[in-house]
């Protein structure tokens, strides 16, 4: 059993195939990490690696991590909705788990925390849980993610039990915005448009009330992607061909991610986000026929009208006691954590 660190470029063809298992999607996906390094990584000058974890002579686990100082972090940031150990096996294979864990203490490149972020819960229990590998961890809440079962429904039928205000409101300002000279909604998929709806979906984020994305290639680079493997739902509305509004969806796993939206702030007025939605909404219930459509992240209060269930995203912070830094962060941590719990 042992525990070799492979830089991105150099995964070997087992590796690789780890990323397409059926226990990740698209978010876990070696082109979603090759455009996360391309853009943001190299941006940074920060590098990738990988715990590659082989047992019999045969790949187990892959983690994939960036290095912070002497702390090692997720390969995930603000863009990343969901982190995956990727596994030949279900991840709640205990006794592979537990001898990934305990080499961990032994690994060839000196470490004071890891740090897994924007799990499922149910992981980041479960990997807390794991006091055979000698070391100490600590879960914690990241983010809520609102998502809908579509049940078979149409669109028509999904539409009709959402809240009467949503409803009235959609309905409403939809006949409004149709009733105006020179008004049009696309869904772009792939290919032809693809250029022109990135610069139209660009200049309506810079109007709208977001702030400036940190890593502008990260997202053109990802609607590029995600085109090629036809998952890409880019829906953008116009106004006299000037684009108001736009919303960034991408199809995979059976589920349509609402990644990013934006107005401009000048046609709030018209309810031009709800309109987009409901018509991307119709697009992948009634056309894409997905299971689920996924809000990702956040507790908004819009999210909780048009979707039907709510899950937590958490992570996990392992301490390597053995060091003076991880013990430090270890008794701050744990401290600050049975504080919150029994006087707050």
């Amino acid at each position: 059993m042992s525990i070799e660190i492979v830089k991105f470029g150099r995964l070997s063809e087992e590796a690789k195939l780890l990323f397409g298992g059926k226990h990740v999607g698209f978010f876990s996906s070696i082109l979603w990490y090759q455009n996360w390094v391309d853009t943001v990584l190299l941006q940074k000058n920060e590098q990738a690696i990988f715990l590659n974890y082989t047992k019999n002579q045969k790949l187990k686990l892959l983690l994939p991590v960036k290095i912070n100082n002497s702390c090692l972090e997720s390969l995930t940031n603000y863009y990343s909705p969901i982190y995956y150990l990727l596994s030949s096996t279900d991840i709640e294979q205990e006794a592979c788990l537990q001898s990934f864990f305990k080499d961990l203490r032994n690994l060839p490149l000196k470490w004071d925390t890891i740090t897994l972020r924007a799990m499922k819960q149910e992981h980041a229990i479960f990997l807390s849980k794991l006091k055979g590998a000698g070391l100490f961890s600590l879960p914690f809440f990241c983010f809520a993610n609102w998502y809908l079962e579509v049940r078979l429904r149409s669109f028509d039928e999904y539409f009709s039990e959402l809240p009467s205000r949503v409803r009235n409101t959609v309905t409403r300002k939809t006949k409004k915005f149709n009733k105006l000279i020179g008004t049009e909604v696309k869904i772009i998929v792939e290919g032809e448009g693809l250029e022109k709806g990135i610069k139209d979906f660009e200049s309506v984020y810079a109007l709208s009330w977001k702030d400036e994305e940190s890593y502008p290639e990260f997202i053109s680079g990802l609607m590029k992607m995600a085109s090629k493997q036809g998952a890409l739902r880019l829906g953008v509305a116009y106004i006299n061909a000037v684009p108001v509004a736009s919303q960034f969806w991408i199809v995979a796993d059976n589920t349509a991610y609402i990644y990013k939206l934006a107005y401009d702030e000048k046609y709030k007025k018209l309810s031009i986000g709800s309109i987009l939605t409901a018509t991307l909404m119709r697009h992948v219930i009634d056309v894409d026929k997905v299971s689920f459509v996924d809000y990702l992240s956040g507790d908004d209060t819009y999210k909780k009208e048009w979707m039907s269930h709510r899950r937590e995203r958490w992570g996990i912070i392992i301490f390597n006691w053995r060091t003076f830094k991880g013990c430090l962060k270890m008794i701050n941590e744990f401290t600050r954590f049975y504080f919150k719990k029994y006087f707050l």
